[in-house]
């Protein structure tokens, strides 16, 4: 008899690519915030500082202005004159519009939300292959739920059938070549249903040391 084979389905497939997709959205929306925008804005708000030196009369002691001046932009600046700038802002913003001013703090929590971004960029990467693995064959010697899992038609003891009309799943038992027992599982969610079914068809046929419960098709 000729091999038969029911590969992934689409169905999961687009789901996880939604998911590997929306992961890397969020990664370049963060990143972009926590890299280049917020710094950015961040230096604006120092030009805009330095006016507020400027004005008569100031709305900002005059004392920063040699700290605003010597400013090399946020992205170039050590912890300690970031620290130093922030105080400055608060202090700002109180006669001014610095409302724009990201300190320290968010700026780090924007950039640990892009680490466990890339965590999660890596790990939709990792699951939408894993998943694209799946399968279930059968042939003339038996049946294989999962790669590496090769489980002959006399070894199959148990085929439960109650899931199938509510779900799509069909589990069963059997027992492998060291003598334990195991259970695999057939899902028309992760597999594709035509071949899927023709697959348990078989099982029906093959499996004759097996008990079906419920005592009914499959199909």
């Amino acid at each position: 008899m000729a091999q038969i084979m029911a590969r992934a389905t689409n169905t999961v497939r687009n789901k996880n690519i939604a998911m590997l997709v929306l992961c890397v959205v969020f990664l370049g929306w963060f990143a972009y915030d926590g890299f280049s925008h917020w710094p950015a804005r961040n230096d604006g708000v120092v030009t805009y500082m330095k006016g507020m030196t400027e004005d008569d009369p100031p709305r900002l002691d005059p004392k920063y202005r040699t700290e605003l001046e010597a400013w090399k932009g946020w992205n170039h600046e050590t912890t300690e004159t970031r620290g130093r700038m922030h105080a400055i802002a608060t202090e700002a913003a109180r006669t001014g519009r610095v409302d724009t001013w990201k300190g320290p703090l968010d700026m780090a929590v924007q950039r640990w939300i892009v680490l466990g971004l890339i965590g999660a960029v890596a790990a939709a990467t990792w699951w939408l292959l894993r998943c694209q693995k799946r399968r279930a064959i059968a042939n003339e010697s038996g049946v294989s739920p999962a790669r590496g899992v090769e489980i002959p038609w006399d070894k199959i003891e148990l085929v439960d059938n109650t899931r199938w009309k509510s779900a799509g799943i069909v589990e069963i038992t059997y027992t492998d070549a060291q003598g334990n027992k195991k259970k695999a599982k057939f899902d028309d969610y992760e597999t594709e249903r035509e071949p899927l079914i023709q697959i348990l068809d078989l099982i029906a046929e093959k499996a004759v040391k097996a008990e079906f419960i419920p005592k009914e098709e499959t199909t």
